[in-house]
């Protein structure tokens, strides 16, 4: 008997489940009990779901699958990692660790891989959606690669890791919503109804932290 059949059911039971608690982890106030349950449920929804995407891909190659897996593993493990590196200008405990430099490096490669794949015609699945996928896990990658080398640079603030904290989560809950709306809502044409969650949460996030970069300065300002 195949296990295919049981990562996929495994695989849809823990994206409903993450898509389901992740609007929780915003609702509530942040640094509560609320916020931090929430927040451990949705993480542990979203390793499950993982896991199984990438035993899937091993098992049966396709190019969305695994642009998908990389994009949302690496929103993911960045999003928990930087709650450890609030301050590096303040400890070297809180710098980049080696698994930080391995997964990051992995899915940058992961995500070469899968642009040649795509501009070579190798690709299996959506070639748009893949591609989108790859852009926005190539940029995460370079940010967080640009921290890492330089982690008291700009643009770094004492409440720098808020932000980032915010930026990832979102977006790793924006890709399980991703990838539910383009397997169950299709009255909306694709690669649409793939990548609206991705479009909308990440503007409202920019918004959301431009507000908190506008309120901290304020604070800050003197009478």
């Amino acid at each position: 008997m195949s296990i295919y059949p049981l990562l996929l059911v495994l695989h849809i039971v823990a994206g409903f489940g993450a898509v389901l608690i992740g609007a929780a982890p915003l609702l509530t106030r942040k640094g509560s009990r609320a916020h931090r349950l929430t927040g451990r449920v949705f993480a542990v929804s979203m390793a499950v779901l993982l896991a199984a995407a990438w035993a899937m891909t091993l098992l049966k190659m396709n190019t969305y699958l695994l642009a998908l897996s990389a994009s949302a593993t690496l929103t993911l493990f960045s999003g928990l990692r930087v709650l450890g590196r609030k301050r590096p200008d303040l400890t070297r405990t809180d710098r980049a660790h080696p698994l930080d430099w391995l997964v990051t490096l992995g899915i940058a490669a992961i995500g070469l891989l899968i642009l040649w794949q795509v501009l070579t015609g190798r690709n299996v699945g959506p070639a748009a959606i893949s591609m989108a996928l790859v852009y926005g896990a190539l940029s995460m990658s370079l940010w967080d690669l640009w921290r890492f080398l330089r982690p008291t640079d700009w643009p770094f603030s004492p409440e720098l890791w808020r932000y980032e904290h915010l930026w990832k989560m979102i977006g790793a809950w924006a890709a399980a919503l991703s990838a539910f709306s383009g397997n169950y809502l299709h009255f909306l044409p694709m690669p649409w109804s793939a990548l609206w969650p991705t479009l909308v949460f990440q503007t409202l996030t920019v918004i959301w932290i431009a507000v908190l970069i506008v309120q901290r300065r304020r604070r800050l300002a003197p009478a």
